[in-house]
């Protein structure tokens, strides 16, 4: 029996506390968050309860409000004096720091299969980061977990509900609570989530010859709809929209790009969350950053996405997202991951106006098969022709390329009178082999 505290989405004066007593009978009334300055949050009743085989996870979703600008606090869950679960919450600055001063730091992050990492050197990565490279927040952009893995499991499946949930909550329990590994760094700071594919199975939501429990459709909905609760509890309320987090001089917006997906190949978000993608880009005063599970800048999977995963460009409302995106007035920083490496890509689009894209995948590779090779982008966005759009020649950066298990840090300052904006990026590996954490590769660009 345990518990569980960990940071979810984060502003200027606020954090979202994620808390959770597994397979712990504790009544909600009697828990508090309390913060290092006395900010207490009671918890007064549970957001849900997942139940499967011997497994129970109640969980809640906890707001600390009136807390410091870009402060860094310990924050407790107790019951009465007891401290049962800590954590610590950071909250954002109000505006995007100046070149001289500590820039804006997100952790980007992708494909975490814990089987693979046993040893936790992710965490262990994650807090040995030098203190200028600490993150303000982390945003975790798909594959938090394998609930396909072990592939045994979708080809001797769970047939019966129960015993399904029973197996995913474990998955997640696993990841969430490996000490020292991937709870230190979900446990430090605050961590922004979407989903991809393996939150649910490879090539979600369709049928695939590398998932066989999901060639039969009654198999196949019941893991999506498990699936779903799941992420709901442990990642994002559902259904997710989108995350939004403003401050002078930058926006972030997260769209979730599977959990919406059609099976016929239609859409792969809602049209409520793409109108949101186009009237944050039309409103842009400066440059935004737009996350999502998978390439902006990548062709079409074709037949091949039945064997592998099928892209955005696959998807029939990829001409609208496209559109969205045109209507900035500023450049886009496009954070995603999914593809089992580290690249950095750049389009101008119209002088002046850029499409900068960051990928960072995997934190921690499912396995060797198939081999992680580093792609360029392809040579033009949008890669195949649409009717309408102007394709634009992309500049791959050919000096940041990583394959081995890594992270990112992308650090925003704000440039000079010209309104420019300070990208660096940062790949740090996460096999360190008793060293300390070294960079592997740097890119530094002034973002229009």
């Amino acid at each position: 029996m345990s518990h569980l505290l960990i940071p979810g989405e984060a502003g200027s004066t606020r954090a979202t506390m994620w808390v959770a007593a597994v397979d712990e009978p504790t009544v909600a009334g009697s828990l508090e968050v309390v913060a290092a300055n006395g900010v207490r949050a009671p918890l007064t009743a549970w957001d849900g309860v997942e139940h499967g085989g011997n497994r129970t996870v109640s969980y809640a979703r906890v707001q600390l409000a009136n807390l410091p600008v870009r402060s860094r606090q310990r924050v407790e869950l107790r019951r009465g004096t007891e401290v049962l679960a800590a954590a610590t919450a950071t909250t954002l600055p109000d505006r995007l720091p100046g070149l001289a001063e500590r820039p804006f730091t997100i952790l980007l992050g992708s494909c975490f299969a814990r089987g693979p990492d046993a040893a936790g050197t992710v965490g262990r990565a994650y807090a040995l980061l030098p203190a200028g490279a600490r993150p303000d927040m982390k945003i975790l952009c798909g594959d938090q977990v394998y609930l396909d893995a072990p592939s045994i499991w979708t080809i001797a499946p769970a047939t019966t509900e129960d015993e399904l949930r029973r197996r995913l909550i474990e998955t997640y329990l696993l990841a969430w609570t490996q000490q020292p590994g991937y709870h230190q760094l979900l446990a430090d700071g605050p961590n922004v989530f979407t989903s991809d594919d393996h939150d649910y199975w490879n090539n979600a939501p369709h049928w695939s010859v590398t998932a066989p429990v999901t060639l039969k459709k009654d198999l196949r909905e019941m893991w999506w709809r498990v699936a779903h609760d799941l992420y709901r509890a442990f990642q994002r309320p559902m259904p997710p929209g989108t995350c939004r987090i403003d401050m002078d001089g930058l926006s972030i917006l997260v769209v979730d790009t599977r959990t919406d997906r059609t099976e016929d190949q239609t859409a792969f978000m809602s049209d409520g969350d793409l109108h949101e993608v186009s009237e944050w880009a039309a409103q842009l005063t400066a440059p935004g950053c737009l996350v999502v599970g998978q390439l902006l800048f990548t062709g079409s999977a074709g037949w091949k996405g039945r064997f592998t995963d099928w892209g955005l460009p696959d998807f029939r409302q990829f001409p609208r997202l496209l559109e969205a995106l045109g209507r900035a007035p500023r450049s886009v920083i496009v954070l995603t991951g999914d593809v089992h490496y580290g690249r950095v890509a750049v389009c101008e689009v119209a002088p002046g106006r850029e499409i900068v894209e960051v990928v960072a995948s995997p934190l921690s590779l499912v396995a060797p098969i198939p081999k992680n090779d580093w792609h360029r982008a392809p040579e033009s966005y949008p890669a195949e022709a649409v009717p309408g759009r102007v394709q634009r020649p992309i500049r791959t950066e050919g000096g940041y390329q990583l394959t081995s298990n890594h992270f990112a840090t992308v650090e925003l300052s704000r440039g000079g009178a010209g309104g420019w904006t300070r990208l660096r990026v940062r790949a740090w590996p996460t096999a360190l082999n008793g060293a300390l954490p070294v960079a592997a590769v740097e890119y530094v660009h002034s973002v229009p």
